[in-house]
């Protein structure tokens, strides 16, 4: 991607950085998690609304949460990394 840096932090986690003048003064995070479902209810059980599961490709699924700032969190579920 263009405009973009990243880290690998650990063996399964990386840290991006890119330029979306779009989003200025707000962030989006994606997080992987072992099992969707069982985040967003996590979620709703702390009051808070979940996201609709959309599916992706390759078996991959994700649900967005958006703050009232704007700022979005984006749960990824269904892939798998090969090292």
């Amino acid at each position: 991607m263009p405009n973009l840096a990243e880290w690998r932090l650990t063996d399964t986690g990386w840290v991006q950085v890119f330029e979306d003048a779009d989003r200025a003064g707000r962030s989006f995070l994606n997080l992987a998690v072992d099992d969707l479902e069982g985040h967003l209810h996590d979620i709703q059980e702390q009051g808070l609304t979940g996201g609709t599961i959309q599916d992706a490709t390759n078996g991959v699924r994700t649900a967005s949460i958006d703050d009232p700032d704007g700022n979005t969190v984006n749960f990824i579920g269904g892939f798998r990394i090969d090292y």
